[in-house]
């Protein structure tokens, strides 16, 4: 499984930062261009709560349907994916209150399909867009948060 841990520091508080990764709108126009989810299930966010997925990263899309498996209200939400998705991924932010506001820690894991292809494809392309768009991803949030 290939992994990645990208952090940034926002000027402002935990729950500001928490109550944004929650809405699914406001993370639709941050990650506009390479990822659009959806929740797929009623209710507030927590435990449980599933949400559908659309990426595109080296040249390839990706739809997976994914699960909340941790939820600590303004402080960390990970999820996983659920079903027959091709693509297997770890997500979660974790969310650290500094003097000026928040660390934001995006982790994601993921595997490809296709065993070898899959390995050599994520070598040469995947896995270097998946990380610039990480950190493109935690600008963008810091920007919106900020202003």
């Amino acid at each position: 499984m290939t992994k990645f841990a990208k952090s940034i520091e926002i000027e402002a508080s935990p729950e500001k930062v928490f109550a944004f990764l929650l809405d699914a709108e406001k993370m639709n126009e941050v990650t506009k261009g390479y990822s659009e989810s959806e929740y797929t299930s009623k209710g507030a966010v927590g435990v449980g709560t599933t949400l559908h997925s659309v990426s595109k990263a080296g040249g390839q899309q990706a739809e997976v349907d994914m699960k909340v498996t941790e939820f600590v209200k303004d402080k960390k939400i990970s999820m996983h994916t659920i079903g027959a998705s091709k693509v297997k991924a770890d997500n979660s932010y974790t969310l650290e209150p500094i003097a000026k506001g928040t660390k934001l820690t995006m982790s994601m894991g993921y595997e490809l399909p296709y065993s070898v292809l899959g390995k050599i494809v994520d070598k040469l392309r995947v896995s270097k867009d998946v990380e610039k768009t990480m950190e493109k991803q935690l600008g963008i949030m810091k920007k919106a948060l900020e202003t």
